[in-house]
């Protein structure tokens, strides 16, 4: 994390353009990324749960070489596989959690931002100097925030 004395020598201007766009849009990146891998795992564990029992009640034998090989079985232990990596990779990185974090936290950056452009809300009475500081402070707090509970989605033991 940026020392905050050092991002207060920024102007207003310098900081909004080089650490809340860059994080705001870093949180955006991120949380498109999180939430087309959670949707993913959920279509893969879905589909897979409906097709195995229709799979599992057709019997297709095929030769291959010496041997006779029942598709269906096969395909059966194959999509069984899929869905169980589905479910542990969304048991591992938690993809819905890390969506809905970086989502929110971009979403809080970008209304800071504009409160403070406008000089609405807690940033209505201050001076310049005053309502930058608040800025800088709300921001870093967000920032710092996100990572805490990023590290504790990621790190958490499952009690189940």
């Amino acid at each position: 994390m940026v020392d905050e004395t050092e991002q207060i020598q920024d102007t207003p201007e310098q900081y909004i353009k080089n650490r809340v766009e860059q994080y705001r849009s870093w949180y955006d990146a991120k949380s498109v990324i999180m939430k087309r891998n959670y949707q993913r795992t959920q279509v893969l564990s879905a589909s897979g749960a409906i097709l195995i029992p229709v799979i599992n009640n057709i019997s297709i034998v095929a030769p291959i070489g010496n041997l006779e090989v029942d598709i269906g079985k096969l395909s059966v232990t194959v999509i069984g596989v899929i869905v169980a990596l589905a479910i542990a990779f969304e048991g591992v990185y938690h993809y819905r959690e890390q969506w809905k974090n970086y989502r929110s936290t971009e979403q809080y950056l970008e209304t800071q931002k504009q409160l403070f452009i406008h000089r609405i809300g807690d940033y209505s009475e201050l001076n310049d100097e005053g309502a930058f500081q608040l800025l800088v402070n709300r921001i870093e707090g967000a920032i710092a925030e996100e990572n805490a509970v990023t590290l504790n989605i990621l790190t958490r033991v499952e009690s189940e």
